[in-house]
């Protein structure tokens, strides 16, 4: 039998990912805040108005689902808790998941306001749509996780 070589040492490498820069999440509260006064200080009826809030929506649904990939991502190999952080959070503020829910529920709210839309459709579309979207992610993502670990 031949000896075993020795092994090379390994490099691991720290995780370099920050948080968003300061001006980027106080840009997005300016713009988050502006949309919050739209939806409560324009007059309804106006047909911008209902572009503007189904563009804020889908900008807004973007950006959650881009946080929640993000987030199965990470934590690929972990179950992701149902209360509380997940395991591997690198960043303090996730711009993505901080404001793009706030964008989605505006965006219908101001959508809604101007199309005459009753606020309970709007509310239960929301919630269906926008909040049980990343809770199906995150159940699918735990069942693939306990599927792929074996069992002691």
């Amino acid at each position: 039998m031949e000896p075993l070589q020795p092994m090379r040492p390994v490099d691991v490498q720290l995780d370099e990912r920050e948080s968003a820069p300061r001006w980027k999440v106080w840009g997005a509260h300016i713009v988050l805040a502006a949309l919050v006064l739209t939806a409560i200080l324009v007059e309804d009826g106006q047909s911008w108005l209902v572009a503007a809030g189904v563009c804020a929506s889908v900008i807004g649904a973007a950006l959650t689902v881009a946080s929640t990939r993000r987030r199965m991502r990470e934590n690929a190999c972990r179950r992701i808790p149902w209360g509380g952080r997940p395991p591997i959070e690198p960043r303090q503020v996730d711009l993505l998941d901080t404001f793009g829910l706030p964008m989605v529920v505006f965006g219908v709210a101001v959508a809604a306001k101007s199309a005459s839309v009753p606020w309970s459709f709007a509310v239960t579309v929301v919630c269906i749509v926008v909040v049980g979207t990343p809770l199906a992610a995150q159940v699918w993502h735990n069942y693939r996780v306990r599927k792929s670990t074996p069992n002691p």
